[in-house]
């Protein structure tokens, strides 16, 4: 709220449990919400419900994340036919432990981030890439397609997720740390042989001009995962065969930029050939790391412009979810468009990107959109719908047309609301916004 009211419960709140069995895409009106006062945006409580430990071959020990859980006693739930857990979410949860403050004092949480770098370490296949999920009975999902071995997401996630643990560990647990090690230097070799070398050529698609040479073509999404592993993984390791690879990611991505100041997408960074989505979109995040680290003060330029002239515009027009574009004498034209579902891995990004924005300028401006951005998790959404509730670490799976809120939540929903709460509370100045545009 902008005036907060401050209330103080014998019970939070009850919620009837007479609805019907949920599915996984439960749509109901949110339960009524109850105001609590302001003692900290960041619960892990029910990530750490999500935490289960797996046990791999040669008793190894290690820990995954449910992929689902249920509306309204929040059980967690399978993929049905990919698994339990997956690295694409394990490594985004190890992150949420690693970046707290507390991770250096906090045994119970360390051991939790132990055994989640474990679980990555352990999906690795012999080519180098990862696999992504672990099915019923600890056995790997090597063949469906979204866990297969191969350049995807997950191998992308594990990078992001190892390397930023890396020098941490290293002072903590030595052994796991060689583990980590090893297992970054096996898949950097294998981007090295498949990907560094790919020719600069580019296609057209629909009137625009796309790269061919980023992961699955013109996969900006993915790219700027990559940029931000392998930029990490150059902090520590001079490699001019990779830092010249993160050039060419970063080229990549500005190559994807549409419009402008005045004219739609307004400098937005497409996702995939024609087509804008919201998850994922860490484009901007990316080139402001990537340009930091390469000393090349255009790809930040590049990022702020969509910042500055995109975001406002998802503001200003509640969001959406996803575009096509057709380029036709140098004038885009919306060939589709979607407002709905809306997600926290469609705000993350940019809360990221705009908080980053506002560190690297100084510019209150940005800390301000960082809040507002961030305020969609407390009800500045279209449907004024709490989507993050800090007292229980629940965040809803998604918001759709008419203000509904699917109420389960899994663990992507989980840890996005999470990373993003992390990022509001390290800074007093986001902060003061996110409670400026709360509802």
């Amino acid at each position: 709220m902008k005036k907060r009211i401050l209330i103080v419960l014998c019970g939070l709140y009850v919620i009837s449990l007479n609805l019907a069995a949920c599915s996984k895409k439960t749509m109901a009106s949110p339960p009524p919400v109850v105001i609590v006062p302001d003692t900290g945006l960041v619960n892990t409580a029910h990530l750490d419900n999500l935490y289960i430990p797996v046990l791999f071959p040669g008793n190894v020990n290690a820990a995954g994340v449910f992929i689902y859980s249920q509306y309204p006693d929040y059980h967690p739930v399978a993929a049905n036919g990919e698994g339990f857990a997956c690295v694409d979410d394990v490594a985004r949860a190890a992150l949420v432990y690693l970046r707290s403050g507390k991770i250096l004092s906090d045994t119970a949480m360390q051991n939790k981030l132990y055994n989640l770098l474990q679980f990555i370490v352990q999906m690795q296949s012999g080519n180098g890439y990862f696999y992504n999920f672990l099915m019923s009975g600890n056995a790997i999902n090597t063949n469906g397609p979204t866990s297969v071995n191969n350049a995807n997401w997950w191998s992308w996630r594990a990078l992001q997720a190892l390397t930023e643990a890396g020098p941490v560990i290293k002072n903590i647990n030595a052994p796991l740390f060689t583990k980590m090690n090893t297992a970054v230097s096996l898949l950097v070799n294998r981007i090295k042989v498949d990907l560094a070398g790919q020719p600069a050529t580019t296609k057209v698609v629909m009137g625009i001009t796309v790269p061919q040479w980023l992961p699955a073509g013109s996969g900006t999404d993915q790219s700027a995962v990559m940029i931000l592993g392998l930029v990490n993984y150059s902090q520590t390791n001079s490699d001019s065969v990779i830092t010249s690879y993160i050039t060419k990611l970063a080229d990549g991505i500005a190559l994807m930029q549409q419009g402008d100041a005045t004219h739609f997408p307004y400098n937005a960074f497409l996702s995939w050939e024609n087509t804008w989505h919201a998850y994922g979109n860490l484009q901007s995040y990316a080139l402001m790391i990537a340009g930091d680290f390469l000393k090349n003060n255009q790809y930040k330029v590049l990022a702020m412009e969509e910042v500055d002239n995109f975001y406002p515009w998802l503001l200003q027009n509640g969001y959406k979810s996803s575009f096509t574009i057709s380029d036709s004498a140098g004038d885009d034209q919306i060939l589709s468009q979607s407002s709905y579902d809306q997600i926290a891995y469609g705000i993350e990004p940019m809360v990221f990107a705009a908080a980053e924005a506002y560190r690297q300028t100084g510019q209150a401006k940005y800390a301000d959109m960082a809040g507002h951005l961030a305020a969609w998790f407390l009800g500045a959404n279209d449907g004024g719908v709490i989507m993050y509730n800090k007292s229980t670490g629940v965040c809803y799976d998604g918001l759709s047309q008419g203000g509904q809120a699917n109420l389960n939540s899994g663990a992507e929903s989980t840890i996005e609301a999470l990373l993003t709460m992390q990022k509001v509370e390290g800074d007093a100045a986001i902060k003061a916004a996110l409670n400026k545009y709360k509802k």
